[in-house]
């Protein structure tokens, strides 16, 4: 049973620990100390919001190609 607490209370604290670096080292999100004081109030509520909301809030894909795609070019001979 102590082993089960244990276990719990060290994976509560590693996903609270990953959401604030997360949160920290993220570049382009809003309000940043308003997700770092939920996710420090309430960690493993908080944390499961953060992660389920950030893809929403910081996942931007945006591509840039060159104009030239044809770099590579099969010639016979």
């Amino acid at each position: 049973m102590n082993t089960l607490i244990f276990l719990l209370v060290a994976l509560g604290l590693l996903l609270q620990f990953w959401a604030l670096i997360d949160i920290a080292f993220t570049k382009r999100m809003q309000n940043k100390s308003l997700w770092f004081l939920i996710v420090f109030a309430f960690p493993v509520i908080g944390s499961i919001f953060y992660f389920q909301g950030r893809d929403k809030i910081v996942r931007e894909f945006n591509p840039k190609f060159s104009s030239n795609t044809n770099k590579f070019s099969l010639h016979r001979k």
